[in-house]
């Protein structure tokens, strides 16, 4: 329920209910007797309406921190496969290439199979392999000298960035708003929009109109607490934008040795195996 034709249709629905809410009330009770109870209908409307709004408030706000978390973790990992795949260029001839091809596979199984997932809420068990493999091999890299070792503890690093973020996305995309708290909005829309029959008007085309305002409101809101509670499908997707990127603009790099690159001395022994010797 967070494409356009969705709320289109919620809009619909909202409006058509409320206004068979109010003909039938205006046909089943006197304009007269609805205006005695104007009073104590006001004062109660006033509450119901201030908590359901103050709910509904929360509700909205929190989705979109929900969704503003999510589009900073896809963005956060891609940042970390780019540090991960521009460090590589500094390993040898053997571990670079292989990490740097590693690095394209990752980021081609987030776009073209996980996020495709993540949009119908499904369970992600692709990608985990090609992490994995990306994994093993920046913890199998043989330092050939104290730069060579630097740059494997800087990858070790944006690899641990990366796993954390990743499982933040995954967990994101698999959550939604419990079924529980959606009967809540709905019930807490219809009583608010039940207690405005009570203001009957003289002018049956004036309150129809009134009614259609408040109940297009509420949809509306409750159709923007849905979109943005699927912060990976729907009319506010996030897109996987950075991963693209990468591949336009990062993973172009070749992968031969840094031209800047000297040979460096190889790494000193150890004072421990020097004092075996």
């Amino acid at each position: 329920m967070n494409t356009i034709a969705d709320a289109v249709i919620l809009v619909v629905s909202f409006v058509s209910l409320a206004l068979i809410g109010q003909l039938v009330v205006n046909k089943v009770v006197k304009i007269d007797v609805l205006e005695k109870h104007h009073s104590a209908g006001e004062a109660m409307m006033g509450v119901v309406g201030t908590l359901f709004s103050v709910l509904l408030g929360f509700m909205v706000a929190s989705a979109m921190d929900k969704y503003q978390s999510a589009q900073m973790y896809g963005q956060m990992e891609a940042s970390n496969v780019a540090s991960v795949f521009r460090v590589a260029r500094g390993l040898s001839d053997i571990d670079r290439p292989r990490i740097r091809k590693l690095c394209r596979a990752y980021s081609d199984d987030v776009v073209n199979t996980e996020w495709p997932l993540m949009e119908k809420r499904v369970k992600i068990n692709h990608g985990w392999k090609t992490y994995q493999e990306l994994w093993e091999a920046v913890v199998s890299v043989v330092p050939e000298n104290d730069r060579q070792s630097n740059l494997q503890q800087g990858l070790i690093g944006s690899m641990q960035s990366l796993g954390e973020q990743r499982r933040a996305r995954i967990l994101l995309s698999e959550t939604s708003m419990p079924y529980a708290l959606w009967l809540v909005v709905g019930f807490g829309a219809l009583i608010t929009v039940a207690f405005t029959y009570i203001f009957a008007s003289a002018f049956p085309r004036v309150q129809g109109f009134m009614t259609t305002l408040v109940a297009t409101a509420m949809a509306l809101n409750i159709w923007l607490l849905s979109a943005y509670s699927s912060p990976y499908s729907g009319e506010l997707a996030i897109k996987p934008s950075m991963f693209l990127l990468l591949k336009e603009a990062v993973f172009t790099a070749p992968d031969t040795r840094a031209r800047f690159l000297h040979d460096d001395p190889p790494v000193s022994p150890a004072p421990a195996a020097l004092k075996a010797k």
